[in-house]
């Protein structure tokens, strides 16, 4: 049986108060699955628990929780092991394709995806990729199943 994840055991797993946690709930930044019942305590699930860990681990980097929020809506995996969050900055193609139109402004919007890490490498060489911050989505599942097992 899973164990359940609660506020306390994220703020554990994380080093933040439960109050902060409920703030960036409030404001909307997480959005938990599972609804908050009057009286009893919320449940999390792994992917709240993730989508959290990235929001600090950004926060830490100096990224305001505002600014990631709109990147941790699809968190997923990768096949071929630890998965990498990576939000960057640079002209956003139209399509895939080499040649194909970009839009570009002054400060353009940031953009993220998930990638594992032997891409990052790609990343850190396209010409057109101003700056980008990384976080470990894997390194995050670990700590919150550390916090789990501290039992």
């Amino acid at each position: 049986m899973a164990q359940d994840i609660t506020i306390q055991k994220l703020a554990d797993a994380f080093n933040i108060g439960r109050y902060q946690i409920d703030a960036w709930i409030s404001r909307g930044y997480l959005v938990p699955q599972n609804e908050c019942e009057r009286g009893k305590a919320r449940i999390f699930t792994m992917r709240d628990a993730i989508a959290l860990g990235a929001i600090v681990d950004f926060a830490r980097l100096g990224f305001e929780p505002a600014r990631v929020a709109p990147h941790i809506n699809n968190l997923h995996g990768v096949a071929d092991g630890d998965a990498l969050l990576v939000i960057y900055e640079g002209p956003i193609r139209l399509s895939s394709q080499e040649d194909a139109a970009f839009m570009d402004s002054d400060i353009p919007a940031p953009a993220s995806k998930i990638i594992s890490p032997q891409r990052l490498p790609e990343i850190a060489a396209d010409p057109e990729v101003r700056s980008f911050a990384v976080v470990n989505l894997n390194d995050i599942e670990r700590r919150v199943t550390k916090a789990l097992s501290a039992d």
